[in-house]
Order: structure tokens, then C-alpha cells, then sequence
């Protein structure tokens, strides 16, 4: 966790100090401020509890999370780590809400580990719905670094295996393409997919009439993997926020609610 509840007051974890009894936001228990050279500065749950904030969270999405709310308030507008959203279904944090001038709030969603397809449609429906603006944004494997290669200044994989709610994020985004971290080096990319073609080998076989019979020697569209696209690299400093308003659809198994949407345009 990168806030707590200090006397009914949010506190971020890099501004507050040893000594005073923070409590979580969410079941009032204690929690223990960390700080250190090594890990990023955060709070935990005072065991035992059985408080669902207090899974474990890796440090790479602490650090994301920390990164995109440091480049916001660098900009200049009003940002907030694991903010509350009352009506989001299951954990009502948002993973980052950023206040545009005019006021307008921007949910920024980093997913570090897979997530179901019915959660994240929910959660999507539930933002669409009290008219926040939202941005999903995956993180990316270390397959996708050993299993690629540079082509025309981009990075290119041919055969990327995308996770079920990346096809979401990507449908979302539409022509945009989608926003992407590498946790490794804190940068974003932007991944773009488009179908792979599987080439299925001339075959022949004899029917039980004696019959020579003959298949393949084509290509056809894979159902599996995508030919994914990556530009970039680009710091979160140097990226701004556009929004724009996109009506529901569905394809394939997948929906998506009519709703405010933000992509990310570098500067």
C-alpha cells in the first residue's frame, strides 16, 4: 500500500514519518510504515489480519503506481495513488486518479498480473458509468524482449501470445493502440497487434478405399498469437493524456461499455 489513514487524513507512505499510528484506509488495522534504501517506500498490515488490502503486491506495480502519480503532479495536475472509488466493484481502488484542469477524473489501471475477463469488463462498466475517464495499462513479459528484434526503429514480435484482457485493453484503444510498461526500466511503450499466419504443411494420406488424398500448403490466421509492434521507448514525463468518448461494442466474446476513454500521446 502506498497510503494510509493518518487521524481520518490520506497519507502518501514518501511523505510520511516513523512514529505515528497509520491505519488501513480500508479495515482501520494497523499498518507498518517501510522505508529503506531498497524497497520503495509503503505501508503494511500488522499481522495477523485478514484485511484483502493486505495481499501481497509485487514492487514493481508499487513503483508504477509511485512513477505515474510523481509525472502527473509534474505536470502540474492533481494526482492520487490507490484512490477510492466507491463504486467499483471488489478492490475500489483505482490504481492512479489523475483531475484534469477543468476537473475531469482520469482512472489510470496498471496491470501487472492477469486479471478475469468478467472483473475487468465490471470494473470498465462500473468507471463508464459515474463518468470517469479511464486508461488501462499492461506490463510487459521478458518474453516479449527475448522473443522479438528491432525492425524499422520499432520493436517487433512475430508470434506474441496475448493475455485475454490484453486483447481487451487493445480492442479498447482501438486505432490508438495500447499503452504498455516495462517494469524493468520504467518506460512505456506503445504496442499495436495484428493477426500472425500460421503456414500448414502440404500433407497427404491414403482414405481406407485406397484413395490418395491430399491437405495444407497454405496460411491461415492464427487463434493464439498476434504480431505485436512496440514504439518507443518513452518516460512518463514526457507522455500526455488525451481523452475522447467511445460507444459500446462487442466482438468475439469480448464488450466494452460507451464511455470516456484516455490514450496517451507522447509530447
Amino acid at each position: 500500500m502506498l497510503v494510509a489513514s493518518l487521524d481520518g487524513t490520506r497519507i502518501d507512505a514518501s511523505l510520511a514519518k516513523r512514529g505515528p499510528e497509520y491505519r488501513c484506509p480500508k479495515c482501520d488495522g494497523i499498518v507498518i510504515l517501510k522505508q529503506g534504501r531498497i524497497v520503495i517506500d509503503h505501508f503494511a498490515h500488522k499481522p495477523p489480519t485478514d484485511c484483502t488490502w493486505a495481499a501481497g503486491e509485487t514492487r514493481a506495480h508499487l513503483e508504477a503506481k509511485a512513477l505515474v502519480k510523481a509525472a502527473l503532479v509534474g505536470r502540474g495536475l492533481k494526482a492520487e495513488a490507490e484512490f477510492i472509488v466507491n463504486t467499483l466493484p471488489g478492490d475500489r481502488r483505482a490504481d492512479v486518479m489523475a483531475w484534469s484542469p477543468k476537473g475531469l477524473q482520469i482512472a489510470f489501471e496498471l496491470q501487472h498480473t492477469p486479471i478475469d475477463l468478467n472483473q475487468i469488463e465490471a470494473r470498465a462498466s462500473s468507471y463508464a458509468r459515474i463518468g470517469v475517464a479511464q486508461i488501462w495499462i499492461p506490463f510487459l513479459r521478458d518474453s516479449v524482449w527475448n522473443g522479438g528484434e528491432p525492425r524499422h526503429g520499432d520493436w517487433f514480435v512475430k508470434r506474441y501470445s496475448p493475455r485475454p484482457f490484453e486483447r481487451w485493453v487493445h480492442g479498447l484503444n482501438g486505432k490508438h493502440g495500447m499503452w504498455m510498461y516495462d517494469p524493468a526500466k520504467k518506460e512505456f511503450w506503445l504496442g499495436r497487434m495484428e493477426g500472425h499466419q500460421i503456414y500448414v504443411e502440404e500433407s497427404s494420406w491414403y482414405s481406407d478405399c485406397g484413395e490418395e488424398n491430399y491437405g495444407g500448403g497454405f496460411h491461415r490466421w492464427s487463434k493464439r498469437y498476434k504480431e505485436l509492434t512496440l514504439q518507443g521507448p518513452h518516460e512518463a514525463d514526457k507522455l500526455l493524456i488525451k481523452v475522447e468518448a467511445r460507444r459500446a461494442f462487442s466482438a468475439k466474446g469480448y464488450s466494452w461499455p460507451a464511455g470516456r476513454i484516455a490514450h496517451l500521446t507522447p509530447v
